[in-house]
């Protein structure tokens, strides 16, 4: 069992600060997705006079990328890689041990260590869950959790179920985008790196190779679309999924199959997303299953166009046929129909780009989220600081029992002790 250990309480948060506040995000792993993008923007615009971000990953599989790492470390953000050679069990020892150093505790992925690492603490930090997925939000227990945050309304409406006594500590966040990340003069370059002409059509699709993501979709719909626009490119960004690495070979077969040779163009992981998007001139996202779309976000940033399937959150980014097109769901034809038009009609492109641009600055650009979540800690803050002082006013009340970490850890987790296999 982990050792009991206590936090040292700290001075009001409506106090004069003097060091910064110390979160500490917990990942069950760090791959290169939405979450991830979400904590580096946060380590880039955060007031660091006021708040200190620290990461650990619990697993680490062959084939995930070290993209995120490298990123973090850029921005001087510290990522503990203990845990990738501990069991679970000790992984929540060694949370334990490091959770009291930390004012606020954020855990994303619904990774399952988090609870019985807390459970082992005398004074834990108060806690943050973080989920990019309703089935996430529907995971573990709920009652050490002082707020939920979904990156959509679904997902905040999934948490509040799971707490039904105080719904409102449910809230949504949702993911956002650093506009200026993104420029349109960097197209020329982008598409010259891809062999592509500045009149050839090139449709884009981002993100991890994930069966929910219905990546072949946007496959079969380009080998449509070429029967009318022969010169389209598909250009693929994103590497494998670790816990599918078959399905990116899958792809690439399938790209075959279809005859698509150099129409389709497989890129892997990139940490310049931003810069490639400004070689797109539409992009496609046609999942089932997913969350808020982090990606669409991005590609009104980018001012594209984006045909996608209704999914997730995505109704808070798209109105059809003012910031998108939507399309059914496993239909390359719709999608194919839809893209077609989208390049005969340059003025409907640029209308549904510019639209969807429009609703990224109002609801998703950094300059709107980050005070959020900065509004969201000092709020969690200072909540556990009234806490605190009314502790220490009742002298000689026996702290209450601490039950085994591990048997706290049975059924936390979405893969529970198996995502450890």
């Amino acid at each position: 069992m982990a050792a009991v250990v206590a936090r040292t309480a700290e001075p009001p948060f409506d106090a004069e600060p003097i060091r910064p506040r110390r979160i500490l995000f917990v990942f069950a792993w760090l791959v290169v997705g939405g979450e991830e993008t979400e904590v580096r923007l946060l380590a880039r615009h955060l007031d660091r006079r006021r708040w200190r971000l620290d990461v650990v990953a619990c697993l680490r599989k062959p084939g995930m990328p070290e993209q995120t790492h490298r990123q973090l470390a850029d921005l001087d953000v510290a990522v503990d890689r203990r845990p990738y050679t501990l069991s679970f069990e000790e992984t929540v020892a060694h949370l334990a041990r490091r959770l009291p150093a930390y004012d606020l505790a954020v855990a994303c992925q619904a990774v399952p260590d988090v609870y019985p690492a807390l459970a082992a603490c005398v004074d834990p930090p108060p806690l943050i869950e973080h989920g990019g997925l309703v089935s996430e939000a529907l995971t573990g227990p709920k009652d050490r959790t002082t707020r939920y945050v979904g990156v959509c309304d679904a997902i905040r409406d999934a948490a509040a179920s799971r707490m039904p006594e105080r719904p409102s500590h449910a809230l949504t966040i949702p993911s956002m985008v650093d506009l200026a990340e993104f420029d349109p003069a960097q197209r020329a370059a982008v598409r010259a790196e891809w062999d592509v002409a500045p009149g050839t059509p090139v449709v884009g699709w981002v993100g991890r190779l994930d069966r929910k993501k219905r990546v072949e979709d946007a496959l079969r719909a380009v080998a449509l679309l070429r029967e009318t626009l022969p010169d389209v490119r598909l250009v693929i960004v994103g590497g494998p999924d670790a816990f599918m690495p078959e399905y990116a070979a899958a792809l690439r077969q399938l790209a075959r199959d279809l005859g698509l040779g150099s129409s389709a163009i497989f890129l892997g992981d990139r940490p310049d997303v931003p810069r490639l998007m400004a070689g797109f001139d539409a992009m496609l996202w046609l999942p089932r299953g997913e969350g808020m779309p982090h990606v669409v976000a991005e590609a009104g940033a980018a001012a594209l166009p984006v045909v996608a399937t209704r999914d997730g959150g995505i109704d808070a980014l798209i109105d059809d046929r003012i910031s998108g097109w939507f399309v059914p769901h496993d239909d390359p034809a719709a999608v194919a129909d839809a893209l077609g038009a989208l390049f005969a009609n340059p003025a409907l492109r640029q209308r549904l780009g510019a639209s969807l641009r429009r609703r990224v600055i109002e609801r998703f650009s950094a300059d709107v989220v980050v005070p959020q979540w900065e509004a969201l800690f000092a709020e969690v803050l200072a909540e556990a600081d009234r806490g605190s002082r009314m502790l220490f006013s009742a002298p000689g009340v026996p702290s209450p029992p601490n039950p085994s970490p591990i048997a706290m850890g049975e059924g936390c987790g979405v893969r529970d002790r198996r995502y450890r296999n």
